[in-house]
Order: structure tokens, then C-alpha cells, then sequence
């Protein structure tokens, strides 16, 4: 068995903890779990199965479903034989899953349900084998997971040996997947991710985080996006922790409540949600409430300084966090299940506002930084070793340079090797010396944390020749709890303008304190009153920004962002580009003069 290949450390797990459980599945009301033992003799079977039908080390196979427990099966069983995981987001829509799948070739595919299967079947492209999750009895070409593990089990007990065999033969270098990026900035592209990349960057990663087999993480983000894929799943499964799959996004809060989870990896959208939600309700309380969540505030400070900077409380300070936690925090520490210890926050930048209110709450949130094709952890913050607004500090064996432009380069045993079938860009990435350029801006302080400022492509430069980095703008606007998401342009213009979306149920509740008929929102958002609202929102939130990077002019838009309309990622990112090209005209009409057509490609 060899420690750094994906399927090895997995099986060592089986054999330690067989009777632990490794995967939590709510069925039928109720959360059950499949033990390790279970999990790998149904790996086992799988893989078996997969290799009587000729599928060998790098052939592709693609998983096209949402998280659930088959999701791992299906992975874990292609690490196993050193077949390639090809991930599809189940959100993508049918010419999106073509080009993917067009471009990657997989030979079998593993599918949740009919509705998913009919999206593939549009596309001109032949599988070899289909295996469904769900049965749906007007697609008989595929074949029904159970009697794949049935079939496979047979194969297991006709010959023992043979999955050993077969285990063997897997390599650190050899590939584990081709994890298409999210496609924020243009077409995604395939990174080749090793069982290497991901196996060092698990263990330096749980080292900083100090992860160990009791934890039991909640899985929400898609498994198709690498941060799920590394810190939701192979993660737990490589320490020997326990995996609960929440029932969707917006069943996160109660699945946290029914799981009780000790860490939660996550993009900022959710703790975004949570800030949100609580200061719209403070905002609603008494003049006492109010007095009194502040006062809590303060108080719970003392216990984000003492996990910061590793000193212990008084007993004065034991005394009043508890009289804190009884009359502020207690219900949120309840909500989240009541034995997180650390909330991981990557994919984007978080606000150190958020990360203040939680750790004042009790619920650690640890900021890490990386991407795609970093497998992709490169810097975290951890217990001990936090700084907040940071990302961390670089994380063994991990090296850094910062360019003349501020770009962040880095090289280290987790960067990929490569774009599948596109050298060209490849070398457009990762330069002579192998570092790869991260397309961040950023820096490092005194003591090693990196900052990071925002996306080079991100940057704004103003008509007038300012540098204005839009992300800590629209992170610092968010904070209203009246604004859910933030778009800044401003790129060869005069002045900085936001298109915004609003929390609806927050401002239906402030129409109904201020006396205003709400009847239909898209035509309320229009009222001077609101209108008025949102932009001393947006003026006391950039209080602190210089001039030049203040928002002059804003305009609401009606619904919010989503992946189904294509301006989110699967991964609960912008796509500013989507956004701008779908709002070009709102935009425009902000700079424009009364009579005036600007160009549409200033945006």
C-alpha cells in the first residue's frame, strides 16, 4: 500500500475503523449510516465490475449526479482501478455536459436519476455503459447501480483476490481526475489532478487544521468542484472521519442541525446568509435587543482573541461568554448543531467582518486559499495560526513568489499537471521553473499570512488611470443586511457603479415597519423611499474606501444571482462576465448622458 495514492489510504481506513461509519444519508426521515466495512466491499464489488468490462488505468469515467452516497462509491471505486473521475455539475445544462464530455471521452457513465440521463442523451455521444442511481423504468439502457454491486459481488467471491491485484497497480503520479474549472472568466478547461496532488495536499492540509477521525463533516458544496472534492471527501475519508450529505443547499441549516457536524467547508455565500439573517433580525428587534447582541458581541470578542492568539480566558471572562452564549449565541451554536469547532471557508474571499461575528460567536471560521489546479489547497488559516482578513499561511512543502505586477505565483507537490489537451495554455500557467500563476493579486505581511486583493482580471482601472479592486468593495456592501450580492464596474470609466440585489424578505419587512405597500417587488424596488435606503446602505458600508473607489450610481436588480440562470457558479461564485453581458444596458445607463449611446464593450 502506498501512502500517497487516493484508494490506499482509503482501504487502510476500512481495515482500521470497519465497524466507524463513513458516509451519512437521510432516508426516509431519518440519517443512516454505511459503516467503512460496508463502503469498501461495495467499492470493491464495483471496481470488479468495472474491469470485467474492460475499463483499465486512465480510461475516463464520468460522474454526472448531485452529493449523495453513490457519488463516493462511484469515485472511489474508479481510484481504486486507476480509472479517471470525470465530474459534471449536475446544474450544467445539456450543451454544456456535451462539450464536457465531447472533450474528456469518458467510456462509462455513472448518473443520478432520469432527468440528469435525458440531459446526456441529447448530446451526439456514445457511452459504452450507463449505470443510474435511481432506476427510471423509460431508460433501459442504463443499468441500475444495485445490480451493478450485486453483479460485482459475485465477482468478489469467485475471486478474492483479484480487487487486490487490480489496487496494486495504482500510482501517486497516475491521474485521478480531470476537474473542469468553474468557467467564471471563458470555457472551462480540464485540469489534471494526480492521486499525489490531492493525497499531500490532505495531509498538509490536516495537519494546519488538525483534523482527526472523530470529526464529522456535512458535504453541500458540489463534489464536482475540487474544494468538496479535497476538504469534503477525501479529507474525511483519508483521516477516517465520518461524511453527512445535507439534502440540498437550502436544507443546509437543518441538516446541520440533524448531523451535528464538527467541521463544515463551505464558500462564503453560506456564512454570508447566516451574518445576513441574524443582523436583519436585530435589526428588527427592540431598542433592548439591540443593546443586548452588541453588548454579546463585545463580549464573545474576548473568546476570538483568545483562539487567535492562544491565550486563556479569566474567569471573568468564562463567566460573561457564558451569559453571552444563554442570551445571544446559544440559538445560532443550536442551529449549526452545536458541536462545530471550525467552519472552513475557500473558493472566495471572506469578509473579515463575517469571520469576526462568528468567532465572537463561538463558531471558529478558517479561511483558505486556492484553486483548481492546486488540488486546491496552497495557504490556510488554522487553530493557532490565524489571522483574520488573511488566507492563511502557506502550507508545507508549498512555495511562493509574488510578481512585479503583485501576481501570486506558486509551486509545490499539489499544483496540477497540466490542462488536458491543451499544452498552450498550460504554458501559459506554469512557467519554466514550474510555477504556477494564479491570476490573484496579493501579498504577504511580516509573519507569512497572505492577503489577497482580487483577481487580475478583476481589477478596474478608472478613466482618470485609478487601480480600484472591486472584491473588497462588494464584500464590504454585502455587509448590509438589506443587500444580498454586489457587482462593480468601472473599467475605463469616470466612476465606479454597482448593479445590487436585495434579501426580499428583509426589505418586505422594513415596507411593512415603514407603513409602504408591497405588492409587487420588481415594481417596489423603484420607491424613492427604498431607493434612498440602499444608497446611505451603500455609502455607510464604503464609508472607509478612498474616493475614487465609492460607488456613485446603482441600480437593483429584481430576482437574485443563481446557477440555474448561469450568473452563479456550481460553486456559488460570480460570473461577471454572464452578469455584464445580461445587464449591459443597465450599466451603460448609469454613465450615459440624457440622448447618449455608449459603446457596449466598456463594461
Amino acid at each position: 500500500m502506498n501512502p500517497l495514492v487516493i484508494s490506499h489510504r482509503f482501504f487502510d481506513n476500512v481495515n482500521k475503523y470497519p465497524d466507524k461509519p463513513a458516509l451519512l444519508s437521510k432516508v426516509a426521515g431519518q440519517y443512516r449510516p454505511i459503516l467503512y466495512q460496508e463502503l469498501g466491499e461495495i467499492v470493491k464489488a464495483m471496481a470488479l465490475m468495472l474491469d470485467s468490462w474492460g475499463i483499465r488505468k486512465g480510461d475516463r469515467v464520468a460522474i454526472l449526479s448531485e452529493n449523495r452516497e453513490e457519488w463516493i462509491m462511484s469515485d472511489m471505486t474508479n481510484q481504486s482501478i486507476g480509472a479517471v473521475s470525470v465530474p459534471i455539475y449536475p446544474t450544467l445544462v445539456a450543451a454544456q455536459i456535451e462539450e464536457l464530455i465531447k472533450h474528456s471521452e469518458p467510456r462509462i457513465l455513472f448518473v443520478a436519476n432520469g432527468i440528469l440521463l435525458r440531459k446526456v442523451l441529447e448530446a451526439e455521444y456514445q457511452f459504452e455503459r450507463i449505470v443510474i442511481f435511481d432506476t427510471d423504468p423509460e431508460l433501459s439502457q442504463a443499468m441500475a447501480l444495485a445490480e451493478m454491486i450485486e453483479s460485482g459481488r459475485r465477482l468478489v467471491e469467485a475471486n478474492p483476490e483479484a480487487f487486490t491485484t487490480i489496487l496494486d497497480t495504482i500510482e501517486p503520479e497516475d491521474i485521478a481526475c480531470i476537474n473542469y474549472t468553474s468557467g467564471t472568466t471563458g470555457v472551462p478547461k480540464g485540469v489534471l489532478l494526480t492521486h499525489k496532488n490531492f493525497v499531500v495536499d490532505v495531509n498538509n492540509s490536516v495537519g494546519i487544521m488538525q483534523m482527526v477521525p472523530e470529526d464529522c463533516f456535512l458535504s453541500f458544496l458540489p463534489l464536482s468542484h475540487v474544494l468538496e472534492r479535497m476538504g469534503g471527501y477525501y479529507t474525511p475519508l483519508l483521516v477516517g472521519a465520518a461524511i453527512g450529505f445535507a439534502e440540498s443547499i437550502e436544507k443546509v441549516v437543518v441538516n446541520m442541525g440533524e448531523v451535528q457536524p464538527t467541521i463544515l467547508v463551505s464558500a462564503p455565500r453560506l456564512f454570508e446568509k447566516i451574518y445576513a439573517t441574524v443582523m436583519s433580525g436585530i435589526e428588527a428587534g427592540s431598542a433592548i435587543k439591540k443593546k443586548i447582541f452588541f453588548w454579546a458581541l463585545k463580549t464573545g470578542r474576548a473568546r476570538m482573541n483568545s483562539y487567535i492568539n492562544g491565550t486563556p480566558l479569566t474567569g471573568w471572562q468564562k463567566r460573561k461568554i457564558k451569559i453571552a452564549d444563554k442570551l445571544v449565541f446559544s440559538k445560532l451554536q443550536k442551529k449549526t448543531g452545536g458541536k462545530i469547532t471550525r467552519f472552513v471557508s475557500g473558493g472566495a474571499p471572506l469578509s473579515k467582518e463575517i469571520a469576526e461575528f462568528l468567532f465572537s460567536a463561538g463558531l471558529p471560521v478558517l479561511e483558505g486559499y486556492g484553486l483548481t489546479e492546486t488540488s486546491p489547497v496552497i495557504t490556510l488559516n488554522g487553530p493557532g495560526k490565524v489571522r483574520l482578513g488573511s488566507v492563511g499561511i502557506a502550507i508545507p512543502e508549498t512555495e511562493f513568489k509574488i510578481a512585479e505586477d503583485n501576481e501570486i505565483l506558486v509551486r509545490g507537490p499539489q499544483v496540477m499537471k497540466g490542462y488536458y489537451k491543451n499544452e498552450a495554455a498550460t504554458r501559459e500557467v506554469i512557467d519554466d521553473e514550474g510555477f504556477l500563476h494564479t491570476g490573484d493579486i496579493g501579498h504577504f505581511d511580516e509573519d507569512g499570512f497572505l492577503f489577497i486583493t482580487d483577481r487580475k482580471k478583476n481589477i478596474l482601472i478608472t478613466a482618470g488611470g485609478k487601480n480600484v479592486a472591486p472584491q473588497p468593495i462588494e464584500d464590504a456592501i454585502k455587509l448590509s443586511p438589506y443587500i444580498s450580492e454586489a457587482v462593480l464596474f468601472g473599467d475605463r470609466r469616470s466612476y465606479v457603479v454597482a448593479l445590487v440585489t436585495l434579501d426580499q424578505l428583509v426589505i418586505k419587512k422594513w415596507a411593512e415597519n415603514q407603513h409602504l405597500p408591497f405588492e409587487d417587488y420588481a415594481e417596489f424596488i423603484k420607491r424613492p423611499e427604498l431607493q434612498a435606503l440602499i444608497e446611505a446602505e451603500i455609502e455607510k458600508q464604503t464609508a472607509h474606501f478612498s474616493r475614487f473607489e465609492k460607488v456613485k450610481k446603482f441600480r437593483i436588480i429584481t430576482s437574485d444571482f443563481t446557477i440555474e440562470t448561469g450568473e452563479l457558479t456550481p460553486s456559488l461564485k460570480v460570473r461577471k462576465k454572464i452578469i455584464a453581458d445580461k445587464y449591459v444596458d443597465l450599466v451603460n445607463e448609469m454613465y450615459a448622458e440624457p440622448g447618449q449611446e455608449l459603446p457596449r464593450d466598456l463594461i
